[in-house]
């Protein structure tokens, strides 16, 4: 690594070898980071990426830290951590923000211009490259519904924009993912208006309905499961005697079973082998594959931005 050290010295990139992942996940869980890489623009953050994918060395980008499981063994190679790709503005019409932005900003920036249909992203843990990549969403919205304009890098190094029907947004997936490429920035729409007074209400509104119906009071990485056609993997999870189930320090949700949810001193062992359990039991029970939502780092290693 003593090159890729050198290379990120001479591009004036912030950089730490053996660097603790744990704080920037969700779960509060997963060992060190062989090298980590703190980009502050779009173009620090290709030339890393063109750097790693001449020498075919491993990279991962972490945002908001959500939906992963990071290894507690660590991450092999680059890990780029895209929180100082944060900026956010009003541009040509449109709300246009860094890949790293989370989703509570995004919320926020849009409600101080009293642009309306963002309430759905406030108090979401992740950032915009993630979300978009997985086209993030809930029964209040999905980032399909917002999204004009992407800015991406291809697996081949090309930057490329894509309208939003371009990005093939599909449940949990999108053209980003399908082809491994890495989004930069995105441009949102500004149709949507109304007094920034309602707009918070929604927020709160929102906000509070998450904290009566998911375990915001422990680590978690959100739903771990994909929904299964016709039926709910939380039903699922319950009907097969699951809630509660723990492995370790991580236990199945007893308010929302659809969550995973770190108790304290969880490992990413824990999770993983929890997640497992959960999924044999449901196919027993009822013959049902649950397909994981979350990503397993680095065994995952396809998915190029979360």
């Amino acid at each position: 690594m003593k090159e890729t050290v050198s290379f990120l010295r001479q591009k004036g990139i912030s950089y730490h070898e053996k660097y603790t992942v744990k704080p920037h996940t969700a779960y509060k869980v997963g060992g060190d980071a062989e090298l980590a890489a703190f980009p502050h623009s779009p173009s620090e953050l290709r030339s890393i990426i063109a750097w790693c994918r001449a020498r075919k060395l491993p990279f991962f980008l972490i945002g908001g830290g959500a939906n992963i499981v990071v290894s507690d063994d660590g991450l092999p190679g680059i890990t780029i951590f895209t929180e100082n790709l944060n900026q956010v503005k009003l541009q040509n019409g449109k709300i246009v923000a860094e890949c790293g932005v989370s989703m509570e900003n995004l919320a926020v920036f849009a409600a101080g211009h009293c642009i309306s249909g963002f309430e759905f992203l406030y108090d979401i843990p992740g950032s915009v490259g993630g979300a978009l990549i997985m086209n993030a969403g809930n029964n209040d919205g999905e980032m399909k519904n917002i999204t004009c304009l992407t800015r991406a890098l291809t697996a081949e190094n090309h930057v490329v924009v894509l309208s939003g029907i371009q990005c093939r947004f599909s449940y949990r997936s999108s053209r980003f993912k399908e082809e491994k490429m890495v989004v930069l920035e995105a441009a949102f729409s500004t149709t949507n208006r109304r007094p920034e007074q309602e707009i918070r209400k929604e927020m709160e509104r929102i906000r509070e309905e998450r904290l009566r119906k998911f375990p915001m009071e422990f680590p978690n990485g959100g739903s771990v499961f994909k929904r299964p056609p016709g039926d709910y993997a939380g039903r699922l999870i319950e009907a097969s005697g699951c809630g509660g189930m723990r492995v370790g320090d991580a236990q199945v949700s007893t308010k929302h079973r659809g969550f995973i949810v770190n108790l304290g001193h969880a490992t990413a062992a824990d999770i993983r082998g929890l997640i497992a359990l959960v999924q044999e039991r449901v196919k027993d029970a009822h013959g049902v594959s649950l397909e994981r939502e979350q990503i397993l780092l680095p065994e995952d290693m396809d998915i190029s931005h979360v």
